[in-house]
């Protein structure tokens, strides 16, 4: 038996051992605190698009797409480089991306034109991006000029400034509304009579008032299809959200025995993931995802945890279990059988393999070893949604399970036991990027179980 004191005599070396043994292996040396988060550089979101732009003319080419027309953020953000910044405030349908199918075309945003100085043009540098600005009506019915800060002495202007003042002048004449400025747009890009795919009823409403000659339909299911492959520049995201996911979460759990509570708990996970640049989404503690809930933290508990975090809107997911001293023999049995069967699964990940077949790899794991437990083995898609994959309908008869893994997507497998009445929760989840030989980690991977 392997106790808190002989975990803490065997860093490194044991721990490594275990791993390639398939023994669960003790977590000795993961459970100190991280050093000082530092802030990443990603700078290369100025000029690196987000979007995998070769995939998403493929795919609109599948779906018979001349153009997106988003303004949900996660879309625009996605295509446009961009987080709107009223959606924060809870006004909606401040920004419009209009992204066309032809690479000879530029992509198109349109937006308020203060925002487009005060925002924007902190952000974004891409040569592709034209900005039709839309402002107020004057009088007569023309755009009000796009309002900027006043200036009080130019000798004083900062280098940030004077950049914001040329981005600005850099964009189309103002429109006096949304909707002309959309138009506007679509006349610039000859896309009045196209098949457009849109993620909001707004859009329509807006095309209808400005007589839209073309055809749309809803975009949600092209974007996540080409979203499932990442571009380099999501990787890059991905890795820093995800390492720092992780980071919080073993700061966090570096504090179970004196926290007092799974509350607290959860409290210092949200605050580790804000040290380290992340926003908590969410985080289930002993299988409960409860933002109420508080239980006491006693010797001899074991549970899971499962904790999500974004990086500028790009996820981290991770899970394990943890033993506060020695738990039932059955989390034992159940901790070993999952990390056996992940170790499984991922060994044969691989583009062109089912979701339905990462599942029966790891039910049929469990099953040679005699492990009688409820596990799924569910896969899904990681990035600007913790499920960032196209969703299950019905009325098409289309399935998650039919889903197939591709080169560069982001692959989480949870592995949660389902039972109860186990004396405790076992969960385990790592984010891999499946290449063309396989499945390789995007972040540090600590052992399975966690002993405090």
């Amino acid at each position: 038996m392997i106790d808190r004191r002989s975990v803490l005599a065997t860093l490194g070396g044991a721990a490594a051992g275990s791993l390639a043994t398939g023994a669960a292996p003790p977590a000795s040396a993961a459970i100190s605190s991280a050093p000082t988060p530092t802030r990443p550089d990603v700078s290369f979101l100025r000029t690196e698009a987000l979007v995998n732009v070769e995939r998403a003319q493929s795919v609109m080419a599948q779906y018979n797409l001349d153009a997106f027309i988003v303004t949900q953020p996660t879309n625009v953000f996605y295509l446009g480089n961009h987080w709107p910044n009223l959606d924060r405030m809870g006004f909606r349908h401040s920004v419009f991306v209009i992204y066309p199918r032809d690479p000879k075309r530029p992509v198109a945003l349109v937006m308020s034109g203060f925002l487009h100085y005060y925002r924007y043009a902190d952000d974004v540098e891409l040569p592709n991006h034209i900005v039709f600005p839309y402002t107020t009506a004057e009088a007569d019915g023309t755009a009000a000029p796009t309002r900027m800060h006043r200036i009080l002495d130019e000798s004083l202007l900062s280098s940030r400034e004077r950049h914001r003042r040329k981005t600005s002048a850099s964009a189309e004449p103002p429109s006096p509304s949304a909707d002309v400025a959309l138009q506007r747009a679509l006349q610039h890009l000859g896309l009045t009579g196209a098949r457009l795919a849109i993620d909001d009823p707004a859009i329509e409403r807006l095309l209808q008032q400005r007589s839209f000659a073309g055809s749309t339909t809803p975009a949600e299911d092209a974007l996540r299809r080409i979203r499932l492959a990442k571009s380099p520049a999501e990787i890059r995201l991905m890795r820093i959200a995800a390492q720092h996911n992780v980071d919080a979460a073993m700061a966090m759990v570096a504090t179970v025995r004196t926290a007092g509570s799974t509350g607290a708990l959860r409290n210092r996970f949200f605050a580790e993931a804000a040290a380290r640049g992340n926003q908590a989404v969410f985080i289930v503690i002993d299988g409960s995802s409860s933002e109420i809930a508080d239980a006491p933290i006693r010797e001899g508990m074991a549970f899971s945890i499962d904790c999500v975090s974004s990086f500028l809107h790009y996820h981290g997911d991770f899970a394990r279990t943890i033993f506060v001293g020695e738990p039932h023999a059955l989390m034992r049995r159940g901790t070993a059988a999952i990390f056996t069967a992940w170790q499984e699964v991922r060994s044969q990940l691989r583009p062109g393999m089912r979701f339905l077949d990462v599942q029966r790899i790891g039910r049929e794991s469990m099953k040679k070893q005699g492990a009688d437990f409820s596990v799924n083995f569910t896969p899904h898609s990681v990035g600007l949604w913790h499920s960032d994959h196209p969703q299950p309908s019905v009325a098409e008869g289309r399935s998650v399970e039919g889903l197939v893994l591709e080169k560069n997507m982001v692959l989480s497998v949870d592995c949660p036991i389902l039972d109860t009445g186990m004396g405790g929760t076992c969960h385990l989840e790592d984010l891999v990027l499946i290449g063309e030989d396989g499945a390789t980690p995007i972040h540090s991977v600590p052992p399975n179980i966690l002993t405090v």
